[in-house]
């Protein structure tokens, strides 16, 4: 009896280390585009990571900003390519290691239709339709129109809709005068959308999209896959045209001074959470 308790238990827990190895590592993706454009994008590199790391990797994003935020505070994700705001919470306060950033920095960018308005003195009194309320771009434009005397809530209306193609779309439609997005997003949209918007304004550029690792997979783990990451997008030819898609330009190792710059736009962030 105590043989066959000890060989069950024995069998239960190679099961378990079968199973352990088995489990699939979670990419999750800041949901700044729709579900299905995401799934596009990042697929390349969640089969690359699949490839190399020799272990099944599942692709993920959450309904919006605020959602996906909690999942990575869970420790939901084991990999996260995410806002850069979002990203350096992450390293401050969620257990997660900073690991790659495109060589492209951030170009938020505030775009009016084509015959809209001219200058940004008409942006007062109007609305601005941006893709979540908690995105980097929101706050990067948020921090550059009160800087600019606009203050938002007071001068004119920043209204989320949910992604970037719902911004665009309710700029293109008159519901909103100007729209809140980044050159990369831009860029990812492709067909003739840059024929139909006029650029009203160029704000600072600012550390890009992120991309980091759970601590709880160990820094020799975190080590190889930041080399992965990098070799991946910068020298192979799936790679360069995964960066090509999202306007990355590659990517390269994150500096400290990358970080560092985001801890103004961390604590608007916190101050919009609390």
């Amino acid at each position: 009896m105590a043989k066959n308790l000890l060989t069950a238990g024995l069998l239960w827990l190679c099961l378990l280390a079968s199973a352990h190895a088995a489990a699939s590592l979670v990419l999750g993706v800041v949901p700044y585009m729709s579900a299905r454009k995401l799934a596009t994008l990042y697929e390349p590199l969640r089969a690359e990571l699949e490839r190399t790391l020799q272990q099944p990797v599942t692709l993920e994003s959450a309904a919006d900003y605020s959602f996906f935020l909690e999942r990575t505070r869970q420790g939901r994700y084991d990999i996260i390519a995410t806002s850069p705001y979002f990203g350096r919470l992450a390293q401050l306060e969620q257990d997660y290691q900073p690991l790659a950033r495109p060589l492209a920095d951030l170009e938020p960018l505030l775009v009016t239709r084509r015959d809209g308005i001219r200058e940004l003195a008409q942006l007062r009194g109007q609305t601005v339709s941006t893709s979540d309320r908690l995105a980097n771009l929101t706050l990067a434009a948020q921090r550059y129109l009160s800087q600019a005397g606009y203050h938002p809530g007071q001068h004119l209306v920043i209204h989320p809709t949910g992604s970037h193609a719902n911004s665009l779309a309710a700029l293109l439609s008159g519901e909103s005068a100007a729209a809140i997005i980044s050159v990369s997003a831009l860029h990812q949209f492709g067909g003739d959308i840059h024929t139909r918007i006029r650029i009203l304004a160029r704000l600072p550029h600012t550390t890009p999209q992120l991309y980091l690792g759970h601590k709880r997979l160990g820094s020799a783990r975190l080590a190889r896959l930041q080399q992965q990451l990098l070799t991946f997008a910068n020298d192979t030819p799936q790679g360069r045209a995964f960066s090509r898609d999202l306007n990355h330009g590659g990517l390269r190792p994150v500096s400290e001074q990358d970080m560092r710059a985001l801890d103004p736009f961390v604590r608007d962030l916190k101050g919009l959470l609390r």
